[in-house]
Protein backbone atom coordinates (compact mmCIF):
# COMPACT_ATOMS: atom_id res chain seq x y z
CA UNK A 1 0.00 0.00 0.00
CA UNK A 2 1.23 3.54 -0.68
CA UNK A 3 2.30 5.49 2.21
CA UNK A 4 1.64 9.32 3.22
CA UNK A 5 4.85 9.95 4.62
CA UNK A 6 4.87 13.31 7.64
CA UNK A 7 8.28 14.23 9.16
CA UNK A 8 7.32 15.48 12.64
CA UNK A 9 10.55 15.31 14.90
CA UNK A 10 8.42 16.78 17.54
CA UNK A 11 6.43 13.57 18.33
CA UNK A 12 8.49 12.95 21.56
CA UNK A 13 7.42 16.36 22.67
CA UNK A 14 3.88 15.51 22.20
CA UNK A 15 4.01 11.89 23.94
CA UNK A 16 5.40 13.87 26.54
CA UNK A 17 2.19 16.29 26.64
CA UNK A 18 0.11 13.55 26.01
CA UNK A 19 -2.74 15.96 24.98
CA UNK A 20 -4.31 15.90 21.22
CA UNK A 21 -3.73 19.87 21.14
CA UNK A 22 -0.35 19.63 21.87
CA UNK A 23 1.59 22.45 19.80
CA UNK A 24 5.39 22.39 19.77
CA UNK A 25 8.07 25.11 20.34
CA UNK A 26 9.58 27.65 17.27
CA UNK A 27 13.13 25.59 17.34
CA UNK A 28 11.12 22.43 16.67
CA UNK A 29 9.18 23.52 14.28
CA UNK A 30 11.78 25.24 12.02
CA UNK A 31 13.65 22.04 12.11
CA UNK A 32 10.27 20.46 10.96
CA UNK A 33 10.26 22.50 8.33
CA UNK A 34 13.82 22.34 6.62
CA UNK A 35 13.89 18.75 7.11
CA UNK A 36 10.32 18.08 5.66
CA UNK A 37 11.34 16.44 2.98
CA UNK A 38 14.02 13.76 5.08
CA UNK A 39 11.02 11.04 4.08
CA UNK A 40 12.71 10.94 0.86
CA UNK A 41 15.44 8.94 1.92
CA UNK A 42 13.37 5.90 2.84
CA UNK A 43 10.06 6.39 1.31
CA UNK A 44 9.27 3.56 -1.88
CA UNK A 45 9.97 5.04 -5.30
CA UNK A 46 7.39 5.86 -7.95
CA UNK A 47 4.71 4.74 -4.88
CA UNK A 48 4.71 6.84 -1.62
CA UNK A 49 4.20 10.60 -0.97
CA UNK A 50 5.37 13.57 1.46
CA UNK A 51 2.99 15.39 3.08
CA UNK A 52 4.34 19.48 4.37
CA UNK A 53 2.93 20.34 7.66
CA UNK A 54 4.43 23.44 7.20
CA UNK A 55 4.48 26.19 4.69
CA UNK A 56 8.42 26.26 3.54
CA UNK A 57 10.53 29.49 4.13
CA UNK A 58 11.74 28.92 1.08
CA UNK A 59 10.55 27.31 -2.52
CA UNK A 60 10.10 23.70 -1.71
CA UNK A 61 12.83 23.13 -4.58
CA UNK A 62 15.28 24.73 -2.39
CA UNK A 63 14.73 22.16 0.71
CA UNK A 64 16.89 19.42 1.58
CA UNK A 65 16.43 16.02 0.01
CA UNK A 66 14.31 17.31 -2.63
CA UNK A 67 16.88 15.76 -5.59
CA UNK A 68 16.02 12.83 -3.85
CA UNK A 69 12.18 13.45 -3.72
CA UNK A 70 12.58 14.09 -7.38
CA UNK A 71 14.66 11.18 -8.60
CA UNK A 72 12.37 8.64 -6.34
CA UNK A 73 9.20 9.87 -8.32
CA UNK A 74 7.67 10.71 -4.97
CA UNK A 75 4.76 13.08 -5.21
CA UNK A 76 5.30 16.30 -2.62
CA UNK A 77 1.64 17.45 -0.60
CA UNK A 78 1.26 20.35 0.93
CA UNK A 79 -1.89 21.40 3.15
CA UNK A 80 -3.76 22.71 0.52
CA UNK A 81 -3.92 19.86 -1.48
CA UNK A 82 -5.76 17.73 1.36
CA UNK A 83 -9.04 19.77 0.10
CA UNK A 84 -8.51 17.97 -3.41
CA UNK A 85 -10.33 15.13 -3.48
CA UNK A 86 -8.89 13.73 -6.69
CA UNK A 87 -5.55 13.18 -5.13
CA UNK A 88 -7.09 10.19 -3.22
CA UNK A 89 -4.70 11.01 -0.08
CA UNK A 90 -7.33 9.40 2.46
CA UNK A 91 -6.61 6.02 0.21
CA UNK A 92 -3.22 5.89 1.63
CA UNK A 93 -1.53 4.72 4.92
CA UNK A 94 -0.11 7.62 6.86
CA UNK A 95 3.71 7.11 7.98
CA UNK A 96 5.01 9.88 10.28
CA UNK A 97 8.01 10.04 12.15
CA UNK A 98 6.64 8.85 15.04
CA UNK A 99 2.84 8.54 16.43
CA UNK A 100 1.45 10.44 19.37
CA UNK A 101 -2.23 11.69 20.02
CA UNK A 102 -1.88 14.97 18.44
CA UNK A 103 -0.68 13.28 15.34
CA UNK A 104 -3.21 10.81 15.21
CA UNK A 105 -6.39 13.93 15.50
CA UNK A 106 -4.31 15.68 13.06
CA UNK A 107 -4.68 12.46 10.55
CA UNK A 108 -8.27 11.96 11.30
CA UNK A 109 -9.15 16.13 11.57
CA UNK A 110 -7.30 16.95 7.99
CA UNK A 111 -7.18 13.58 5.87
CA UNK A 112 -9.50 10.81 7.51
CA UNK A 113 -9.47 7.39 8.34
CA UNK A 114 -6.66 6.37 6.45
CA UNK A 115 -5.94 2.74 6.32
CA UNK A 116 -3.98 0.82 9.11
CA UNK A 117 -4.56 4.63 11.55
CA UNK A 118 -4.12 3.65 15.07
CA UNK A 119 -6.65 3.67 17.63
CA UNK A 120 -6.84 6.50 20.75
CA UNK A 121 -6.11 3.48 22.83
CA UNK A 122 -3.50 2.31 21.13
CA UNK A 123 -1.94 6.14 21.44
CA UNK A 124 -2.31 5.95 24.75
CA UNK A 125 -0.29 2.60 24.67
CA UNK A 126 2.28 4.01 23.27
CA UNK A 127 2.72 6.84 25.09
CA UNK A 128 3.36 4.43 28.21
CA UNK A 129 5.88 2.56 26.53
CA UNK A 130 7.71 5.37 25.38
CA UNK A 131 7.83 6.15 29.03
CA UNK A 132 11.77 5.97 30.33
CA UNK A 133 10.55 3.48 32.44
CA UNK A 134 10.09 0.92 29.90
CA UNK A 135 14.16 0.97 30.17
CA UNK A 136 13.54 -0.99 33.73
CA UNK A 137 11.48 -3.90 32.37
CA UNK A 138 13.85 -4.55 29.55
CA UNK A 139 16.68 -4.45 31.16
CA UNK A 140 15.04 -6.44 34.13
CA UNK A 141 13.75 -9.12 30.98
CA UNK A 142 17.81 -9.48 29.73
CA UNK A 143 19.46 -9.38 32.88
CA UNK A 144 17.12 -12.79 34.09
CA UNK A 145 17.38 -14.40 30.65
CA UNK A 146 20.84 -13.61 29.58
CA UNK A 147 23.99 -13.18 31.06
CA UNK A 148 25.37 -10.53 28.54
CA UNK A 149 24.69 -8.08 31.02
CA UNK A 150 27.51 -7.35 34.10
CA UNK A 151 27.31 -6.43 37.17
CA UNK A 152 28.85 -3.27 36.13
CA UNK A 153 25.61 -2.48 34.81
CA UNK A 154 22.89 -0.78 36.86
CA UNK A 155 18.78 -0.97 36.33
CA UNK A 156 17.63 3.07 36.02
CA UNK A 157 15.47 3.66 39.12
CA UNK A 158 12.37 5.32 38.66
CA UNK A 159 11.93 8.22 41.41
CA UNK A 160 8.76 9.62 42.22
CA UNK A 161 10.14 12.11 45.18
CA UNK A 162 12.68 14.77 45.44
CA UNK A 163 13.81 14.41 48.74
CA UNK A 164 14.50 10.56 47.51
CA UNK A 165 16.46 12.08 44.56
CA UNK A 166 18.35 14.64 46.62
CA UNK A 167 19.35 11.85 49.15
CA UNK A 168 20.69 9.58 46.53
CA UNK A 169 22.65 12.45 44.89
CA UNK A 170 24.21 13.41 48.08
CA UNK A 171 25.52 9.79 48.49
CA UNK A 172 27.10 9.84 45.06
CA UNK A 173 26.71 13.47 42.76
CA UNK A 174 27.76 10.86 39.44
CA UNK A 175 24.29 10.38 38.21
CA UNK A 176 22.09 11.31 35.23
CA UNK A 177 18.84 12.17 35.85
CA UNK A 178 16.08 11.95 33.01
CA UNK A 179 13.00 12.97 32.52
CA UNK A 180 10.55 9.99 31.46
CA UNK A 181 9.75 11.78 28.13
CA UNK A 182 12.74 12.83 25.63
CA UNK A 183 14.80 11.93 22.86
CA UNK A 184 18.42 12.98 21.53
CA UNK A 185 19.80 13.74 24.70
CA UNK A 186 17.19 16.40 25.10
CA UNK A 187 16.15 16.29 29.34
CA UNK A 188 19.10 14.97 30.62
CA UNK A 189 20.85 16.33 33.60
CA UNK A 190 24.42 15.07 34.32
CA UNK A 191 24.71 16.18 37.60
CA UNK A 192 28.56 15.16 38.38
CA UNK A 193 29.74 18.87 38.47
CA UNK A 194 26.45 20.75 39.92
CA UNK A 195 25.32 21.89 43.05
CA UNK A 196 22.82 20.29 44.87
CA UNK A 197 21.47 23.66 44.23
CA UNK A 198 21.35 23.30 41.05
CA UNK A 199 19.96 19.82 40.84
CA UNK A 200 16.79 20.11 43.09
CA UNK A 201 15.04 22.28 41.47
CA UNK A 202 15.55 20.52 38.32
CA UNK A 203 14.41 17.12 39.96
CA UNK A 204 11.70 18.99 41.66
CA UNK A 205 10.19 20.62 38.57
CA UNK A 206 10.13 17.38 36.12
CA UNK A 207 8.15 15.37 39.16
CA UNK A 208 5.83 17.85 39.45
CA UNK A 209 5.35 17.94 35.52
CA UNK A 210 5.85 14.25 34.41
CA UNK A 211 5.31 12.80 37.83
CA UNK A 212 8.77 10.97 38.08
CA UNK A 213 12.21 11.42 37.20
CA UNK A 214 14.87 8.44 36.04
CA UNK A 215 17.75 7.99 37.73
CA UNK A 216 20.70 6.01 36.44
CA UNK A 217 24.45 5.63 36.87
CA UNK A 218 27.55 7.22 34.69
CA UNK A 219 29.69 5.09 33.01
CA UNK A 220 32.77 5.60 31.70
CA UNK A 221 31.80 4.83 28.11
CA UNK A 222 33.75 4.27 25.07
CA UNK A 223 30.73 3.93 22.48
CA UNK A 224 27.59 4.79 21.69
CA UNK A 225 25.71 2.32 19.15
CA UNK A 226 22.05 1.46 18.37
CA UNK A 227 19.77 -1.78 17.18
CA UNK A 228 17.47 -0.81 14.40
CA UNK A 229 14.31 -2.68 14.00
CA UNK A 230 10.83 -3.03 12.84
CA UNK A 231 7.50 -4.18 14.19
CA UNK A 232 4.72 -5.73 12.72
CA UNK A 233 1.73 -7.68 14.14
CA UNK A 234 3.63 -9.01 16.64
CA UNK A 235 6.86 -9.94 14.72
CA UNK A 236 9.99 -8.23 15.23
CA UNK A 237 12.13 -7.96 13.01
CA UNK A 238 16.07 -6.64 13.07
CA UNK A 239 17.00 -4.09 10.06
CA UNK A 240 20.75 -3.54 11.53
CA UNK A 241 22.93 -1.82 13.19
CA UNK A 242 23.83 2.05 14.02
CA UNK A 243 26.82 3.75 15.46
CA UNK A 244 26.13 7.41 16.55
CA UNK A 245 28.48 10.16 18.94
CA UNK A 246 27.09 11.90 21.71
CA UNK A 247 28.35 15.04 24.26
CA UNK A 248 29.61 13.83 27.82
CA UNK A 249 26.29 15.63 28.98
CA UNK A 250 24.55 12.90 26.78
CA UNK A 251 22.86 15.14 24.00
CA UNK A 252 22.90 13.34 20.66
CA UNK A 253 25.50 14.65 17.82
CA UNK A 254 25.21 12.88 15.02
CA UNK A 255 25.94 9.48 13.22
CA UNK A 256 29.14 7.53 12.30
CA UNK A 257 28.72 6.34 8.85
CA UNK A 258 30.04 3.08 7.53
CA UNK A 259 28.88 -0.18 6.10
CA UNK A 260 27.46 -3.28 8.59
CA UNK A 261 30.18 -4.75 8.28
CA UNK A 262 32.28 -1.69 9.52
CA UNK A 263 29.94 -0.63 12.27
CA UNK A 264 29.95 -3.94 13.30
CA UNK A 265 33.94 -4.44 13.57
CA UNK A 266 33.59 -1.05 15.27
CA UNK A 267 31.23 -2.41 18.09
CA UNK A 268 32.57 -5.72 18.53
CA UNK A 269 36.04 -4.26 19.46
CA UNK A 270 34.62 -2.14 21.83
CA UNK A 271 32.18 -5.14 23.96
CA UNK A 272 33.53 -8.32 25.61
CA UNK A 273 30.05 -10.57 24.40
CA UNK A 274 29.19 -11.22 20.64
CA UNK A 275 27.09 -8.80 18.85
CA UNK A 276 25.02 -11.09 17.70
CA UNK A 277 24.11 -12.51 20.94
CA UNK A 278 22.80 -9.19 22.19
CA UNK A 279 20.53 -8.75 18.63
CA UNK A 280 19.34 -12.24 20.09
CA UNK A 281 18.13 -11.57 23.07
CA UNK A 282 16.61 -7.59 22.42
CA UNK A 283 14.56 -9.54 19.97
CA UNK A 284 13.26 -11.75 22.47
CA UNK A 285 12.25 -9.08 24.64
CA UNK A 286 10.94 -7.23 22.05
CA UNK A 287 8.91 -9.73 21.33
CA UNK A 288 7.98 -9.95 24.92
CA UNK A 289 7.37 -6.73 25.74
CA UNK A 290 6.99 -4.17 22.91
CA UNK A 291 5.59 -6.10 19.85
CA UNK A 292 1.92 -6.78 20.82
CA UNK A 293 1.03 -3.11 21.51
CA UNK A 294 3.29 -1.57 18.75
CA UNK A 295 3.93 -1.73 15.12
CA UNK A 296 6.05 0.09 13.55
CA UNK A 297 9.97 1.14 13.50
CA UNK A 298 11.64 1.59 16.81
CA UNK A 299 15.55 1.78 18.01
CA UNK A 300 17.37 0.51 21.18
CA UNK A 301 20.07 2.87 21.78
CA UNK A 302 23.13 1.22 23.86
CA UNK A 303 26.91 2.00 24.55
CA UNK A 304 29.56 0.33 25.63
CA UNK A 305 32.06 0.83 28.86
CA UNK A 306 35.70 1.18 29.17
CA UNK A 307 36.41 -2.73 30.62
CA UNK A 308 33.48 -4.26 27.12
CA UNK A 309 30.49 -4.24 29.36
CA UNK A 310 27.26 -3.30 27.60
CA UNK A 311 24.33 -1.59 28.51
CA UNK A 312 22.06 -2.98 26.25
CA UNK A 313 18.97 -0.35 26.55
CA UNK A 314 20.16 3.01 27.53
CA UNK A 315 16.50 3.96 25.68
CA UNK A 316 14.15 2.86 22.82
CA UNK A 317 12.89 5.33 21.05
CA UNK A 318 9.88 4.12 19.16
CA UNK A 319 9.40 5.86 16.27
CA UNK A 320 11.91 6.32 13.01
CA UNK A 321 15.51 7.12 14.09
CA UNK A 322 18.57 8.85 12.18
CA UNK A 323 20.26 5.27 12.85
CA UNK A 324 17.94 3.74 10.62
CA UNK A 325 19.09 6.21 7.52
CA UNK A 326 22.44 4.65 7.51
CA UNK A 327 21.15 1.98 6.49
CA UNK A 328 19.83 3.50 3.68
CA UNK A 329 22.30 5.69 2.78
Amino acid sequence: MNRLHIFNPDTDYALANGGQWYTPPSSVVELRKSLALLPALYATPHADAILLLDTPSTPVESLLHYDIAVSKGLRIFTMRDLAKSSLHIDSMMVEPWGWNQAMRRFVVNKIGHTPGLPTAEAMDRLRQLSHRRTTIAFMQWIKEHSDIMTSEIMIPEEVFDTSCAMEAFGKDSRRFFKTPWSSSGRGILLSDDLEARHVEPWVRGIIEKQGSVMMEKVYDKVLDFASEWRCSQGNVEFLGWSVFETSRRGKYHGQIEGSQAELIDIIGRSINVRPQSIIEEQQEALASLIAEDYDGPLGIDMLATTSGAVNPCVEINLRHTMGMLNLII
